[in-house]
This record gives C-alpha cells, structure tokens and sequence, in this order.
C-alpha cells in the first residue's frame, strides 16, 4: 500500500505554546510524531510513503532525508500551497492506485488500522473508504453523514451532529488516483481537506464508504501529546 502524508501546516498551536520546532518534529516518547508515523506505516506494509513536507520546514526536509538514506520508502515532495487540500492534491500526484492519506499528526489503534488498509486495498478505485470515529475529542469536529445504506454522503465542520447520529471523521482518507482526478474534473475547489470531503461525499458521483476506528485523534497540543504518549504506551 502506497501512504501519504500531510505535512504542510505550521502548527500554529504549539508554537503559541513555546515549541521551537516545527509541529512534525514535535516528540512522541522522545522521537519526531512523524517519524512514530512512519515506523508504523512500515508496520502496515508501505511501498512507498510520499510526505507533502512544508518547503520552509528545513528540518523536518533534512529528517525526512535521513530517513530515506536509512533505507525506509520516502518520497518528499516539499511544498508550499494554499491549503489542506492543495497540500493532498501536491502530495499524492502520480499515484495511480489506491491509497491511504492522514496528516503527521494521525492517531490511531494499529490493529484497526491494518484492516482499514485491507478494506482500502479490496475497494474499487472509483470507490473512497474513509475512516470514521464516534470518539470525539476536537473542539471542532468534522460530523459525517451516513445514510440507511451505508454511505457517508455529507460532512459538516463544527456545530451539532447529523440527526443520524455523532460520528466524525477519523482524519484516514482510502483513496486513488482516480478519485483525485473527479474533482478538478467537476471543476470543484476545495478550500480544505474538511471541504475535500464534503465535496467528495455530497457533489460527485464517487461512493463513499465508512469504516469504523474505536478510537481516532490528532494532535494539535501539549494536552494531545501527553495523551498520545499514553494512548501508544499501552498499544
């Protein structure tokens, strides 16, 4: 499986905390969070891992190299966009199949996450599988919308859930090449990877499919770094 990573933000929140480094390198048990990212990717068969890094991060760019020179399957493809779902459209251009995107800050139970990855593989290229969480943490989560017959076909950002029920994105998108090309091909601009969603689910033609995570978060700051630590010391 082919994995893609985002890693074009700034992390705005732990540098208003006093972190000096940039929100990819911030550690988890002493070591970068996207390099905990990585060594679990490999754990779930990666091919390749292409990382969309922020061009002005010079030392994420340098990790990253480090990284590649030790033998692991990274692909960095520095960039500077405009927003989330620029940075996914940069990161993952010329993959022709399936696979599975998440941003650096992605965490989740592994178990989970390798039958998600089986379920991403065994879908049809036309077909989205996107991961789902009833655990909800976020200030701000994505709600999705998920129909009688199985379908997730809306999100909306923030507010109250669906009357369908709380269920939020799990920040796992299963996707393909193919289903990158539908929305320049609708003429659609998403202003973000939220908006990507929303658009994918509800203005295209493309199925999009739930899987279930027990468990899904980010982290965005020192709180969600402690419990990350806790959350994967017990994994």
């Amino acid at each position: 499986m082919d994995y893609v990573i985002l890693a074009g933000g700034l992390g705005s929140r732990f540098v208003k905390e006093g972190y000096e480094v940039p929100k990819p390198m911030v550690p988890l048990f002493g070591e970068p969070m996207i390099g905990v990212l990585i060594n679990t990717l490999m754990k779930c068969g990666a091919e390749h891992i292409y990382v969309g890094a922020n061009a002005r991060m010079q030392m994420l760019l340098d990790y990253l190299e480090e990284l590649k020179d030790g033998g692991l399957p990274v692909v960095t493809r520095p960039i500077i966009t405009d927003n989330s779902y620029c940075t996914l459209k940069a990161a993952s251009e010329g993959i022709e199949g399936k696979f599975v995107a998440m941003t650096c800050d992605a965490i989740f139970p592994i178990d989970e996450f390798k039958e998600y990855v089986k379920g991403v593989a065994a879908t049809p290229d036309d077909v989205a599988l996107m991961g789902l969480t009833r655990f909800i943490e976020d200030e701000s989560p994505l709600y999705a919308r998920v129909n009688k017959d199985g379908e997730v076909i809306d999100y909306r950002y923030g507010g109250e859930p669906f009357e369908e029920g709380a269920i939020v994105s799990a920040g796992l998108y299963g996707l393909s090449g193919k289903i990158m090309d539908v929305i320049p091909d609708l003429d659609l601009k998403p202003e973000s990877l939220s908006d990507f969603q929303r658009l994918l689910a509800a203005e295209t033609p493309v199925k999009v499919l739930p899987f279930e995570f027990s468990v899904a978060f980010d982290v965005d700051n020192t709180r969600d770094r402690l419990h990350a630590e806790s959350f994967l010391g017990k994994m």
